[in-house]
C-alpha cells in the first residue's frame, strides 16, 4: 500500500511539473500572438509595425503574471505599486512608455485586440505614431486571460508631434448574453446597463463600422439601456447606402498624420498630396485639413515624387518601406543594400527607381568611302634583254636594255627603290660582259 502511495505521489508531481513545463510555451505562443496581430492590424492600415523591444517584453509579461496571480484588474498598477514607466525602467528600458491591458474570460489574442480596436482610447495606442517600440504578455489563471501591450519611444529618439503619455483604462470583459438569429437570420440586441456600442462589437465580433451603418449612428454616438441594436442583417437583406464620408476634418490634440489617415481610411500619402504636407509638417490642433475630395472636385497638382529619404532615429528598413509603398527587396535593390544592413541617423535612400534615359539613340552614321592608304611603289627587278642587229648606224652592237620604268618622285627617295636600281645596273652590266666574251669566241 506504502508502495501504491508513493508511486500515485511521484505520478502526480510527474504531471504537474509536464504541465508547468509545457505552460511556457503556451504563454510564449499566446504573448507572441497579440504582438502579431498589433503588428498586422497597423501594416494593414499603412502603418509600420512596432519594434519589438525584449525590456518591455519583459515589464508587459510581468504585469501580467501579477494581474493573473492576484485577480487585479482595476488600474495599471502592479507589484509595489509600480506603474507602466516604473516597470519598464526596472527591465532596463530608457523612454517614455503607454501600456494597453485587456482581459475576460476564455479571451482569445483575436478577442483582445478585437477590443482595443473598438475602444477609442485603445485604439489611439494601436495606431500610435508617438511610440515606435513594443512588448506583450499573456498570463491566465485558468478561466480568465490578460493580455498586455506596452509601447515605448527611447530617449535617445526625436521629439514626436504628440504630448500623451498616458496609459487607457484597463479594459476587463464580463461576458454578456449574447442574442440568437431570428428566423430571417438577423440579430437584434436589447442595450443593458453599462453596455456600450465599441463593447457589442467587441462581444458579437463585428466591426464597429457596420453595428453604426446597420444603425445610422455616428462616431460620438451614444447607446442606453432598452434600445435595441441590429448586430446582423436580415438574410438577403441590403445594407443601408454608405454614407458620405466627411470631407475635411479639424486636428485635435494629440493627433498625428498617422492616425488622420487611419482614421479616415486613406493613405499617408494621399493626405499628404490633398494638403500639400510633408513628412515634416507638424499638425496643430483645430488646423481643418482636407481627408477626402469632394465628387467631381479636380485633384491638386500632382506633387513632384520624393526621390530620397532621410534616415531617423528608430527607423527600420521595412518601415521605411511601408512608408511609400515599397516592398522590401525594392527598397534594398534601389540603394543596393541587404536585409541584414543596420542604417544610421541621416543616411539618404533612394525611394524610386533609377530613372531611365529618355534620350533618343545616338544616329547611325552615314557611310563614307574608304580611301585606301598610300603605298611604296615596288620596281620589278627583271630586266629584259634583247638581241640589237648590227646596222650602218651600229656598226659594233651591244646589248641595249628595254626602257626602266620612269620612277616617280615619291619611289626615288625610299631605300628600297635604290636597292632595287643598284641591282638592276649590276645585272645589267654582267648581262653586258657575258655577251661580250662569247662574241670574242
Amino acid at each position: 500500500m506504502r508502495k501504491i502511495i508513493l508511486s500515485l505521489g511521484l505520478f502526480i508531481a510527474l504531471m504537474a511539473s509536464l504541465n508547468q513545463q509545457n505552460s511556457k510555451p503556451v504563454l510564449a505562443q499566446s504573448a507572441s500572438e497579440i504582438m502579431q496581430l498589433v503588428n498586422g492590424f497597423r501594416t494593414a492600415n499603412g502603418l509600420p509595425p512596432f519594434q519589438i523591444n525584449s525590456a518591455l517584453s519583459v515589464a508587459a509579461q510581468n504585469q501580467a503574471n501579477y494581474m493573473a496571480a492576484n485577480g487585479i484588474f482595476s488600474s495599471h498598477i502592479g507589484a509595489g505599486g509600480s506603474t507602466p514607466q516604473s516597470r519598464a525602467n526596472a527591465a532596463g528600458y530608457i523612454g517614455q512608455v503607454s501600456e494597453n491591458i485587456v482581459g475576460g474570460t476564455k479571451m482569445s489574442a483575436n478577442q483582445g485586440l478585437t477590443w482595443w480596436r473598438n475602444s477609442p482610447v485603445h485604439y489611439n495606442t494601436l495606431i500610435t505614431s508617438r511610440y515606435i517600440e513594443a512588448g506583450t504578455g499573456f498570463a491566465t489563471n485558468g478561466s480568465e486571460n490578460f493580455y498586455v501591450l506596452v509601447v515605448g519611444r527611447p530617449s535617445d529618439a526625436p521629439p514626436a508631434n504628440n504630448s500623451r503619455d498616458e496609459s487607457p483604462e484597463p479594459l476587463f470583459i464580463t461576458p454578456i448574453v449574447l442574442s440568437q438569429p431570428n428566423e430571417d437570420g438577423s440579430i437584434i440586441h436589447v442595450v443593458q446597463e453599462g453596455q456600450a456600442l465599441w463593447s457589442l462589437a467587441a462581444h458579437y465580433e463585428v466591426e464597429l463600422s457596420d453595428l453604426m451603418l446597420f444603425n445610422g449612428l455616428s462616431d460620438n454616438a451614444l447607446v442606453r439601456p432598452g434600445d435595441e441594436i441590429i448586430i446582423r442583417l436580415a438574410d438577403g437583406q441590403e445594407p443601408p447606402p454608405t454614407p458620405t464620408p466627411p470631407l475635411t476634418y479639424v486636428v485635435r490634440a494629440g493627433d498625428t498624420a498617422w492616425s488622420i489617415a487611419a482614421v479616415n481610411g486613406i493613405k499617408l500619402t494621399d493626405f499628404f498630396w490633398f494638403n500639400n504636407f510633408t513628412e515634416d509638417t507638424i499638425l496643430q490642433p483645430g488646423t481643418e485639413v482636407i481627408v477626402h475630395l469632394a465628387e467631381g472636385q479636380p485633384p491638386p497638382p500632382t506633387p513632384t515624387p520624393i526621390m530620397f529619404h532621410i534616415v531617423r532615429s528608430g527607423q527600420t528598413l521595412w518601415d521605411i518601406a511601408l512608408t511609400y509603398g515599397l516592398t522590401l527587396d525594392d527598397l534594398l535593390a534601389y540603394n543596393g543594400l541587404s536585409a541584414d544592413t543596420l542604417l544610421q541617423v541621416g543616411q539618404e535612400l533612394r525611394i524610386r527607381p533609377l530613372p531611365t534615359s529618355t534620350l533618343p539613340p545616338p544616329a547611325t552614321p552615314e557611310p563614307t568611302a574608304t580611301v585606301p592608304e598610300p603605298q611604296p611603289a615596288v620596281m620589278s627587278a627583271e630586266v629584259i634583254v634583247t638581241a640589237v642587229t648590227p646596222t650602218a648606224a651600229n656598226p659594233d652592237p651591244t646589248l641595249t636594255p628595254a626602257p626602266l620604268p620612269t620612277p616617280t618622285p615619291e619611289s626615288l627617295t625610299s631605300p628600297a627603290t635604290s636597292l632595287i636600281f643598284l641591282i638592276g645596273g649590276l645585272v645589267i652590266l654582267a648581262g653586258a660582259f657575258i655577251i661580250a666574251g662569247q662574241r670574242q669566241n
